[in-house]
């Protein structure tokens, strides 16, 4: 069984669900696929993922997703959907922000008349 968008999904991604899964499985959730579906499981997931706004990069998202992950396992009473992994991801972090211009010969001279 091969998806689109299993194609179109970078192998970190794909590798990160699986592990994800597979931890989540030994948990044993109500809900829980049976052992022997969850490679299928994994790829509706990782085509769920591929749906989401989201540019996936790994530098950003990787451990980003492991957490929500871990998140998973550590709160979820019942076997999670995608959309909630989505929701237990914490935010990326913010880049840098560069520094404002230095004033130009305009803003010097008023900044020295004030």
């Amino acid at each position: 069984m091969a998806w689109a968008a299993m194609s179109e999904a970078p192998g970190w991604l794909v590798s990160v669900v699986a592990e994800g899964l597979q931890r989540l499985t030994l948990l044993r959730l109500d809900g829980c696929p049976p052992a022997d579906a969850i490679e299928g499981v994994a790829m509706a997931w990782v085509d769920a993922l591929m749906l989401q706004p989201i540019a996936w990069d790994e530098a950003l998202d990787r451990e980003r997703l492991r957490m929500a992950f871990r998140r998973a396992a550590a709160h979820a009473r019942r076997w999670p959907v995608p959309v909630e992994l989505m929701e237990l991801m914490p935010p990326r972090p913010e880049r840098a922000k560069l520094p404002p211009p230095p004033p130009d010969e305009r803003q010097r001279a008023q900044a020295l008349r004030m």
